[in-house]
């Protein structure tokens, strides 16, 4: 990689902080409400917990959410997964049909007939990813095979890049957000709005999630933050979202990327 590019993901990522603080002063929010939200909140205390962090970001895909309502439908999800245990999952239900046809019974499921019913591939990614998780004998294994991956940027995107294989749904976006979700920090979520920011500002050099995924984790090592934080910067410009205090700023993605392209033109 050539060092003008080195030093265009500092410039970036430096103008991104300032950016950040100023879009909190503007709405006249303490600078300590950006701290919090860099922080992990997220942790899981055994398997069980993993599991359900899983099939959460299951529920995530493209147009489920509006579907499955996995926060709202929580509480049913818990009683028919046996509070996400991975092992009785698949005692009770040996194939994705058999716990399809369960949700069937549970929910009003329209079009179940249909091969891209989502409802079927919910079922099809629950019963993948509990087979993943029970190849691990308890928590610590589980943290202890997640860092072997944590070398360089090949090593940290070959996790999820396998953790997509391994489970039916999840593209390379779901399995970072697993992998960020759980409380691991090197795995940062390369959503539309990092998508854009990156090929707009000629960070990555195509708008391929693995491509922006790399260029993120890149980003971190050069500018000596962990790609959460990185991730998180950008996410929270984008989205206005400060989700920690229920306070919605708007979004200023497109803002952003036009007055980083104007900084850099003069830099």
């Amino acid at each position: 990689m050539a060092d003008v590019n080195k030093e265009r993901y500092k410039q970036v990522f430096f103008f991104a902080e300032k950016f950040l603080i100023n879009l909190a002063k503007e709405n006249n929010l303490n600078e300590k409400i950006i701290e919090e939200h860099l922080k992990t909140t997220s942790k899981f205390d055994n398997l069980l917990d993993a599991n359900k962090r899983l099939i959460e970001s299951l529920s995530n895909r493209q147009m489920m959410p509006s579907v499955i309502k996995f926060i709202q439908n929580e509480q049913m999800f818990r009683k028919i997964l046996f509070n996400y245990n991975p092992h009785e999952i698949l005692h009770e239900y040996p194939d994705a049909n058999s716990l399809f046809e369960r949700f069937k019974e549970t929910f009003d499921i329209k079009n179940a007939e249909s091969k891209r019913n989502l409802w079927k591939k919910f079922a099809e990614g629950i019963i993948s990813g509990s087979k993943f998780i029970v190849s691990f004998k308890d928590k610590e294994e589980f943290n202890r095979f997640i860092m072997t991956f944590s070398l360089n940027k090949y090593t940290k995107v070959a996790l999820p890049i396998l953790l997509s294989r391994e489970i039916e749904g999840f593209g390379l976006a779901l399995s970072c957000d697993f992998l960020k979700e759980l409380g691991y920090r090197d795995y940062p979520k390369p959503d539309v709005h990092l998508i854009k920011i990156f090929n707009e500002l000629k960070l990555a050099d195509s708008t391929d999630p693995y491509e922006v995924y790399k260029s993120i984790v890149e980003m971190a090592e050069i500018v000596q933050k962990d790609a959460y934080t990185v991730d998180k910067v950008f996410w929270l410009i984008s989205s206005g979202n400060f989700y920690l205090k229920n306070i919605k700023l708007g979004r200023n993605r497109d803002r952003f990327i036009k007055e980083t392209l104007e900084f850099l033109e003069k830099s």
